[in-house]
C-alpha cells in the first residue's frame, strides 16, 4: 500500500514538473550574423494581406523577440526599442497553435499566459487559416513614472510604434513578412489576457515566412 502511495507521489511529482516547464520556452541566444542591411531592408518592406502558414523556427522566432524589444545592453537592462523616460511599457504577446505567451525580456523567454490557439481572435469574417503567429503589442502606462493618463497615451502610441517597426525590419531582414493592424476585438483580448485597465493592446502584427 504504501509503495503504491509513493508511487502515485513521484509519479505527480513528475507531471508537475513537465507541467511547470511547458508553461516557459527558453528561446535561443540572438544571433548577430543574419539578415540584410538596414537600407536594404527599407527598401523592400513591405504590409502583404496573405500569409504563408509554414512553423516559424525556433531561432527565427527568438531572433524575432530580442529584435522586437529585447536586451542589447545586459548592465543597464536597456531595451532594442527606446521607451519614454525609459519605461519599458510595450509587452510583446505571441498567439501561436498552442497558446498565448508573452515575452520575458530579462530572461529571454516566451512564459504561458493562456493555453490552446486563440489566433481566430485577430482573424476577419473571410479568414479560413492564421499565419503562423500573431504578435500583440500592449503597453502598461502604469509604466511611465510621470504624467497624465493622456499624455501617457500619446506615449504609448509613440514606443508600440517603434517596436512594431523594430518587428517589421527583422522581418523584412530575413525574408519574412509582417503586418501592423490596430484594427482588434480589444475588450475579448482584455478578458482572455485579463490585462487590468492601464493595460492597453495597440497593434497586432501577423507574421509569416514570404
Amino acid at each position: 500500500m504504501k509503495k503504491g502511495v509513493l508511487i502515485c507521489l513521484i509519479f505527480s511529482l513528475v507531471t508537475n514538473l513537465f507541467a511547470q516547464k511547458s508553461e516557459s520556452i527558453v528561446l535561443n541566444p540572438p544571433s548577430k550574423d543574419r539578415g540584410k542591411s538596414v537600407i536594404d531592408a527599407m527598401w523592400h518592406r513591405a504590409s502583404p494581406r496573405e500569409f504563408d502558414s509554414k512553423k516559424i523556427s525556433h531561432q527565427d522566432l527568438s531572433d524575432l523577440l530580442w529584435a522586437a524589444n529585447g536586451i542589447n545592453r545586459p548592465d543597464e537592462g536597456k531595451r532594442t526599442a527606446p521607451s519614454a523616460v525609459n519605461a519599458q511599457d510595450v509587452d510583446v504577446y505571441v498567439f501561436n497553435e498552442t497558446g498565448v505567451y508573452i515575452y520575458n525580456a530579462q530572461k529571454h523567454t516566451l512564459e504561458l499566459v493562456v493555453e490552446g490557439d486563440n489566433r481566430k481572435i485577430f482573424a476577419g469574417p473571410q479568414d479560413d487559416s492564421y499565419p503562423p503567429i500573431l504578435l500583440l503589442l500592449v503597453s502598461d502606462i502604469s509604466r511611465f513614472r510621470i504624467g497624465e493618463d493622456a499624455l501617457k497615451l500619446e506615449w504609448a502610441a509613440i514606443d508600440t510604434g517603434i517596436v512594431a517597426q523594430n518587428i517589421l525590419l527583422f522581418c523584412t531582414s530575413i525574408d519574412m513578412v509582417g503586418r501592423p493592424r490596430a484594427f482588434m476585438d480589444k475588450d475579448t483580448i482584455k478578458e482572455l489576457l485579463k490585462l487590468n485597465d492601464k493595460q492597453y493592446p495597440i497593434l497586432n502584427i501577423p507574421v509569416a515566412y514570404k
